[in-house]
């Protein structure tokens, strides 16, 4: 998994009916309590995909928060 673009959350950037569209962080692959802070688009075998992400699930994630280069 690969990410392609992480923005501010906006419901327009999340397929309708979704979870990640009514705002809930889907990021961590089970249910979070949070709301969703980011929109972020990732890139996969399967083809690209756009993710809800609280502030906890993309601070904690390697993906969402890369650790910074020495």
């Amino acid at each position: 998994m690969e990410l392609q673009e992480k923005r501010e959350w906006a419901a327009d950037n999340h397929r309708a009916g979704t979870a990640s569209r009514r705002g809930e962080c889907t990021w961590g692959g089970a249910p979070c309590p949070h709301p969703a802070a980011w929109s972020v688009r990732v890139s996969a075998a399967r083809g690209d995909s756009w993710w809800a992400a609280c502030t906890d699930h993309a601070t904690a994630s390697p993906v969402l928060s890369p650790p910074a280069a020495d």
